[in-house]
């Protein structure tokens, strides 16, 4: 290992404990321990995932947050006697065998951050006008709603507001936090993190002063505000003894400017949510109430972006904040939030500003994240991208006030075995094949990579003179540097397995069957859907790949993005960032109306949208591009919208060689049909493991 690393590779005391090295993996829904939603039950697909990351030098692992009482129903985690002394004790000794360590997260609940999906939704408006559902399935969405105070807007549907918690709950709370720590540490897990002061949830809203408008002990003073989690902690070292050590998941900003509204990087702002002020006074309450550890980063699900950064943030976006309160505390500060970077990482530690690396997604995208930094193999490490399309891809746009993902939560786009290392288990073909791949974008260097470590033999053409297809112009702005990476290890992969790569070299529909392929795999993706309007033929008219590929350039400040998508919407936020003034025409009543687009990413760019008051022309249909701009129809009516350049958007179609001959023929990624990065990764994986 080199020396640069040496400080990412020192013990931490945590209380009474001591990890190997300096990183903690933080929690994330989907990788549960044990999930609580009508009742409680162990997360089978934890197991190997874990296992993985013990064996991989990860020093603490912090599962996804379980609610102290399950979110539907009535249960009590600490009653689940079952569940810990059985497969959660056996996973623990598991774990330990690697010198790795876990802490248990615990939570209060949600308030008003619960994501109003249909069924609450539903339940609630029901209930509000005196109705009762047909329904198998009964709520009482008060409950599930339930804040510091009443009247609170829900995050996803500001329509649903919120009921006051009552004393009796507070207290019920408390004494259920006491004795789920005390179970915890009868299964052998060696500490509990509080789900807390942190991103908005319940707990973070008792602390806030715009979110707690109560006039009894739990609301007014800051000491007040901070009552109930100060209880918290207090009554785990009453059950455990003060030796049982206690985290707190901290958020030292809140970075709001209202309910919904969340402050840019530099944005000046007037916080309505805890300032810095209060951040460090927080945190030495905490640590006077007996917390042996602050897991820290900012943010709420206001400014969701900050807890959970999306590719548009800046990599240690929340280093400053938690290197502010380390001075304040004599207790462990760890930083969270985009710290995936080993130098800066290890920078951080050895210039005293933080004590530990919070570490999430990067290792869902990469288990052997941590080894391969002591192993020198940096170059190795597949990056995270900060998509959220596998982890956290609950969407949210109009008439889509929260929608979950399809599927487990905590997976990755660009890593399909984790959380399913069993079913996407890489492993030797029985038959060894010559397997052709026709194009060189990432499903066919994904595909390609896969059959070759299954040991195939592998041929992949491509007809440019480069690998990574359409997704060098996905990478192209200056915010996508991840993608960058991802392409050069794409590359470094295929080099390392010697796989025939011929460049330059475009396979049409009648030499197929001369490649001698015993399976072909056809990975040519989609092409840009065309304008068949008056003017798109400008010369100031532009396709998106055009624009991000420098084959064509923008003329003038005022550019109309023709196309609200993701893409689209990208595109804009490149144009300020270049210092130019982007309008956006989408056809639809809003823009990213994408599900499996994750509020975190979406909210951020609306926000930039915001911030730079950029025109959003919604259900607006082109009708012409001329001298004067873009001509639009509109429900208040025809206009022109006054631009010197224009970029199209408008999205793909698949465009696949058609399948040929005797020989067995896969079709995958945009060519099969158009999707984002995750759908084309896991198809290559399907087809990969099935030849």
């Amino acid at each position: 290992m080199s020396n640069k690393y040496d400080s990412l590779f020192t013990p931490l005391k945590i209380g009474s404990t001591t990890i190997k090295n300096r990183i903690v993996l933080c929690a994330m829904e989907g990788t549960n321990l044990v999930e609580g939603m009508m009742g409680y039950e162990f997360n089978k697909h934890c197991h190997d995932y874990y296992v993985e990351r013990a064996k991989n030098d990860v020093a603490l692992m912090v599962p996804g947050m379980v609610t102290v009482k399950s979110l539907f129903g009535d249960s009590w985690l600490g009653d689940q006697e079952e569940i810990f002394m059985g497969p959660v004790k056996k996973l623990m000794d598991e774990i330990h065998s690697y010198d790795a360590k876990v802490f248990m997260q615990i939570g209060a609940g949600m308030g008003r951050a619960m994501v109003a999906i249909p069924m609450l939704r539903e339940q609630y408006y029901a209930q509000k006008q005196g109705k009762t559902l047909d329904s198998p399935v009964n709520i009482d969405v008060d409950r599930i709603f339930r804040s510091p105070s009443a009247g609170l807007p829900n995050v996803w549907d500001p329509e649903i507001k919120s009921t006051e918690m009552s004393k009796k709950e507070i207290h019920d709370i408390v004494k259920g936090f006491g004795k789920a720590a005390a179970l915890c540490k009868k299964a052998g897990i060696d500490g509990v993190e509080i789900h807390a002061v942190h991103e908005g949830y319940l707990l973070d809203q008792f602390t806030i002063a715009a979110t707690n408008h109560r006039t009894d002990e739990y609301g007014g003073s800051l000491e007040n505000r901070f009552r109930f989690v100060t209880e918290i902690i207090q009554e785990i070292k009453r059950t455990c003894g003060v030796d049982y050590p206690v985290s707190v998941r901290y958020s030292v900003e809140s970075k709001m400017l209202g309910f919904n509204k969340g402050a840019l990087p530099g944005e000046e702002y007037t916080e309505f949510g805890r300032n810095l002020e209060e951040g460090i006074e927080g945190a030495k309450l905490l640590e006077a109430a007996g917390a042996d550890m602050l897991n820290a980063d900012n943010g709420s699900y206001d400014s969701w972006f900050w807890a959970h950064p999306p590719l548009y943030m800046p990599l240690s976006c929340n280093l400053d904040a938690s290197a502010a309160i380390k001075p304040h505390v004599n207790i462990p500060v760890v930083c969270a939030g985009r710290m995936e970077d080993p130098n800066a990482a290890a920078q951080a530690l050895l210039d005293g500003k933080i004590d530990g690396i919070g570490i999430a997604r990067q290792l869902l995208c990469d288990g052997e994240y941590v080894s391969k930094i002591s192993e020198d193999r940096i170059e190795d490490i597949r990056p995270c991208l900060a998509c959220h399309n596998g982890c956290f891809g609950v969407s949210k746009y109009k008439g889509n006030p929260g929608s979950l993902p399809k599927g487990q939560m905590g997976c990755c786009a660009i890593n399909p075995t984790t959380l399913q290392e069993q079913k996407y288990q890489i492993t030797l073909s029985e038959h060894k094949k010559h397997v052709v791949v026709i194009g060189g974008g990432i499903g066919g260097m994904e595909v390609a990579r896969l059959c070759s470590m299954r040991g195939h033999d592998v041929t992949l053409y491509e007809k440019t003179n480069e690998l990574g297809g359409v997704f060098i112009a996905a990478g192209a702005p200056d915010f996508k540097e991840k993608d960058k990476m991802l392409i050069e290890w794409y590359k470094r992969q295929i080099d390392r397995l010697n796989i025939d790569v011929k460049l330059n070299t475009e396979i049409k529909k009648e030499n197929l069957l001369s490649l001698g392929a015993d399976e072909l795999i056809i990975a040519t993706g989609a092409t840009p859907r065309k304008f068949a309007i008056q003017g798109a033929d400008r010369d100031n008219v532009m396709e998106a790949i055009e624009y991000l590929r420098g084959k064509k350039t923008i003329s003038g400040k005022r550019v109309a993005v023709i196309g609200g998508g993701l893409t689209g919407c990208e595109i804009a936020y490149d144009l300020i960032l270049k210092g130019k003034k982007p309008v956006i025409i989408e056809m639809m009543d809003d823009i990213l109306k994408i599900d499996g687009l994750s509020a975190a990413n979406s909210n951020f760019l609306r926000d930039v949208f915001r911030r730079y008051k950029t025109p959003l022309y919604l259900e607006a249909k082109v009708v012409q591009i001329n001298a004067n701009g873009v001509v639009v129809a509109t429900p208040q009516g025809e206009q022109t919208i006054e631009v010197d350049s224009v970029v199209t958007s408008i999205g793909y179609i698949s465009s696949p060689i058609v399948e040929v001959g005797n020989v067995t023929t896969h079709i995958i990624g945009d060519a099969l049909k158009v999707g984002n990065l995750m759908n084309v990764v896991w198809g290559a994986y399907d087809v990969a493991l099935s030849i």
